[in-house]
């Protein structure tokens, strides 16, 4: 089976399980899904492994992203078992095989997510992984009501904004701005995380990477920022993809203020900006989706400002590479 046909059945084990894996939102599309496998968030590829029966039936899937610049002690490992195929000892396998893949490229550890009351937060505490960070989910309905409120907040925030401008572009990062994106993208490393999780050092390869993973995935990205127009300098960044597979719906992915221009309101204004921008470019929008940590009390602020609420909840979870290599045997040995 060829690679692209690999990647196709995890695909399609994803989306067979989003009822009772995460049902509030809808699958991600094989775009995505594919290109988060090729290039993560910011560059590292995805090892994707696929279990079959000897017949060749698909039972499970993982990915793992094991960090090749940060995060050099961790992997990143993602299971799924599939619906007919769960509580049979599958889930267990998987994350055994992984721990071993990560163990060879000398990592410690292993970090995963999952919905709060979802079968994977329940594995996850069947395997013995440790809770960490909470994220909460958030969406707001576009419509009237938002173009209102946005109307309020605009000229609420701009008084504290004198000196500042918009800029904003779709696709691909400027050449003439990666240095200054590079610096935002950077400044969420203050942003509330794990304490063995690493953030992201970037650069224009990285970014590049990170931009080259939204072009594979076939989405349209917008950009808004605002730039202190006596310095020059980019202050503050939000960005959004479109993804033309999952209709009605949009994407927060950053949103981030350098340290010496916060307490402007430039994040409140950058996402009123690109709401704004939203309606007029892609008006089949209905629904935008972020996340963000529960200790992330700013832009939880910001976001209660336009309207969004909480979708769901997600918790980190943490387990030990070596602890996780000897669950297969384990199992077994019951």
């Amino acid at each position: 089976m060829a690679d692209e046909d690999k990647l196709r059945v995890c695909h399609e084990l994803v989306v067979s399980g989003q009822l009772a894996d995460d049902p509030n939102v809808p699958a991600v599309s094989f775009g995505m899904f594919r290109s988060w496998c090729a290039y993560g968030f910011a560059g590292d590829p995805r090892q994707v492994w696929l279990a079959t029966t000897d017949g060749g039936v698909p039972l499970g899937c993982y990915w793992l992203e094991l960090p090749e610049r940060d995060n050099k002690a961790n992997g990143f490992l993602y299971p799924l078992v599939g619906l007919a195929s769960r509580r049979q000892g599958i889930g267990t396998a998987l994350v055994a095989h992984a721990a071993a893949q990560a163990g060879q490229a000398g990592r410690s550890l292993l970090m995963s997510n999952s919905q709060v009351g979802a079968p994977g937060a329940d594995f996850a505490a069947a395997v013995g992984a440790r809770t960490g960070l909470r994220d909460a989910r958030r969406t707001v309905e576009v419509g009237p009501a938002l173009q209102a409120r946005l109307t309020d907040l605009r000229a609420a925030a701009e008084p504290h904004a004198a000196g500042y401008a918009t800029v904003r572009w779709t696709g691909t990062t400027p050449d003439e701005l990666v240095g200054q994106v590079c610096a935002l993208y950077s400044a969420l490393a203050d942003a509330p995380h794990d304490e063995a999780f690493e953030p992201s050092t970037w650069d224009a390869d990285r970014l590049r990477k990170a931009d080259q993973r939204v072009v594979i995935q076939g989405s349209r990205s917008y950009s808004v920022a605002r730039v202190h127009e006596a310095s020059g300098q980019l202050a503050a960044l939000t960005q959004i993809i479109v993804d033309p597979e999952i209709d009605g719906w949009a994407f927060q992915e950053l949103t981030a203020v350098t340290r010496q221009h916060r307490g402007h309101r430039l994040g409140l204004l950058v996402k009123v900006a690109m709401l704004d921008w939203l309606a007029e470019c892609e008006p089949q929008i209905r629904t935008i989706i972020t996340y963000n940590a529960v200790q992330n009390e700013h832009i939880i602020a910001v976001n209660a400002d336009l309207g969004f609420q909480v979708n769901d909840h997600f918790d980190a979870f943490e387990l030990d590479v070596a602890a996780a290599m000897k669950l297969e045997a384990e199992a077994c040995a019951h």
